[in-house]
């Protein structure tokens, strides 16, 4: 499905849930209520993108786990060519507001924290491969001694996570605003596309909330019925049904910055059944 060559193409289909494989845990307090929202609606509203040629998940590992917790035998996913440049990889910066002292003091020894000049030094230090992590504030920069490679270099936000219980999580952009107005950042690098689908195939995965993915064409609100992922139908009628489904489907393109189920979205999004 794709609107112009400047658009990624994608192709929906139904996947046996077991061949989806997730690159990011979950925080297991935010299934609930997407448990329920699926069991009550009795849609799957959004597919999961995934990239065609190993199913690695893109996105959506909490709704993979609701769809496995519920017992469901099939997920919708859009399948995507995650080698194509358009496909764009970004971090997650966790934010906490006015930490303690105690707070920092204890951060600087779980993950082996020595000063340096200034944020910009830090930042520069993570992007470059010369230190791991970094924890920055207003006052003061600090860089890990600890040096890992490759997925390994996610592990110290763990190390983070187990300390810290209420954060916020920012992009790029966000960054200085923050600093400025108070908070601490735990800067973390860039992961790879690379990385992204060794996590997702070797299930050593990355913590909950660390990458975020541009989609340059992101389908949104296509409303599959649970009665095509829950095992009851085989796998051939299910797949037919839900091609004949989307053949009827109306579609809309929405511009990037579109708003949609609350949320603002940086790449063009194709609204079914608007």
């Amino acid at each position: 499905m794709s609107s112009s060559k400047e658009l990624l193409y994608y192709s929906l289909e139904l996947l046996k849930i077991s061949e989806v494989r997730p690159h990011e845990e979950v925080k297991i307090k935010n299934l609930s209520e997407i448990m329920n929202s699926i069991k009550q609606i009795g849609l799957q509203l959004d597919p999961i993108i995934v990239d065609e040629r190993t199913n690695v998940a893109l996105d959506g590992m909490h709704r993979i786990k609701a769809i496995q917790e519920l017992q469901l035998k099939r997920i919708m996913v859009a399948k995507v060519d995650y080698s194509d440049s358009r496909i764009g990889v970004e971090r997650w910066v966790r934010a906490i507001k006015s930490p303690s002292i105690s707070k920092i003091e204890e951060l600087k020894v779980a993950l082996k924290l020595t000063r340096v000049e200034s944020a910009l030094e830090a930042m520069k230090m993570v992007d470059f491969g010369e230190s791991t992590i970094a924890l920055i504030t207003k006052k003061m920069a600090f860089v890990s001694s600890i040096r890992l490679k490759g997925i390994n270099r996610f592990s110290l936000i763990r190390e983070f996570d187990r300390r810290v219980a209420e954060y916020e999580t920012v992009n790029d952009f966000e960054i200085q605003n923050k600093i400025e107005s108070g908070y601490a950042l735990l800067y973390v690098p860039k992961p790879t596309k690379e990385e992204i689908v060794e996590s997702g195939l070797t299930r050593r995965l990355f913590p909950p909330k660390s990458t975020m993915h541009v989609i340059p064409l992101r389908p949104v609100n296509v409303r599959c019925p649970i009665e095509l992922l829950n095992g009851k139908i085989n796998d051939n009628e299910a797949a037919n049904i839900f091609q004949e489904l989307l053949s009827r489907m109306a579609k809309k393109m929405m511009p990037a910055g579109s708003l949609y189920a609350g949320r603002t979205y940086k790449e063009p999004l194709m609204l079914y059944n608007p």
